[in-house]
């Protein structure tokens, strides 16, 4: 299926523009801008600039690329333009899901949302909304030899929180254990690579047997080790006791420690 797209942004940056067939396979492109739709053909040397977004009637498949700010005043504008009717909508990138195409599905489109999960190189994304949208969906990531995780509309929020505990959550137990160490004596870059091997053993250890893999003094409710390494980090770096604890007592009420802090 030929398909076009409604874009804002760097659409080069966008899954869309390592599609194999792009050049036969990219019909139209409309942007708030004349100029905008040229440019963004010409960064990915595919497709055919059009004026409006009454343009992309011709086109069943419509993949929208921008970045979150710009998607309200696209469907907007699409809303206005579109017989919608028939039509497959899909927001691409945006870091937003279906929910902001209600307005197109209530005119008659089949809509969904199509984003790279990091840490994957663009072979993995997680999907969501109706089961059409989600079929055409696999079919374009099946091109690019990618896989395709489908998850509930009404549940992307927790996909998010999923995405945050990996990524911005994590980073501040990293920088955590790193001042430990320094603290403790080594270098810097000795500390790193402690770092490395520790977080690595545990991801291997948890990929291997899940939460059985938890270890250390709070695992096996050893008190009286935890409350020393909390006074001590007390002492030197309040903040970091104060990490340690708050995670401590949530750590052992999500894993199920037979000891408290």
């Amino acid at each position: 299926m030929t398909f076009a797209v409604a874009g804002g942004g760097r659409v080069s940056g966008s899954f869309v523009a390592r599609l194999p067939d792009l050049a036969n396979a990219l019909g139209p492109v409309a942007a708030q801008s004349y100029r905008l739709a040229s440019r963004i053909v010409n960064s990915i040397g595919a497709g055919k600039a059009v004026p409006t977004y009454r343009d992309l009637n011709s086109s069943a498949l419509i993949l929208i690329c921008a970045p979150l700010p710009g998607v309200p005043p696209i469907v907007s504008a699409l809303a206005d333009a579109l017989d919608c009717h028939g039509k497959i909508i899909l927001l691409c990138e945006a870091g937003a899901d279906s929910r902001h195409l209600a307005r197109l599905r209530s005119q008659g489109a089949a809509v969904g949302s199509l984003q790279s999960i990091p840490g994957f190189d663009g072979k993995r994304f997680v999907a969501e909304g109706d089961t059409i949208a989600m079929r055409e969906a696999k079919r374009l990531i099946r091109q690019l030899s990618g896989r395709v995780e489908e998850i509930r509309t009404a549940k992307i929020a927790e996909y998010a929180a999923g995405l945050s505990f990996g990524t911005s959550l994590f980073t501040p137990l990293l920088e955590a254990s790193l001042q430990c160490l320094q603290d403790a004596g080594m270098t810097k870059t000795s500390a790193m690579k402690v770092v490395e091997g520790l977080f690595q053993n545990s991801l291997r250890g948890y990929l291997y047997a899940g939460k059985r893999s938890w270890s250390g003094p709070l695992a096996t409710g050893d008190r009286a080790a935890v409350r020393q390494e909390i006074e001590a980090l007390a002492a030197s770096r309040p903040v970091l006791a104060r990490l340690y604890r708050e995670s401590a007592t949530l750590a052992a009420e999500l894993l199920g420690s037979g000891g408290s802090t």
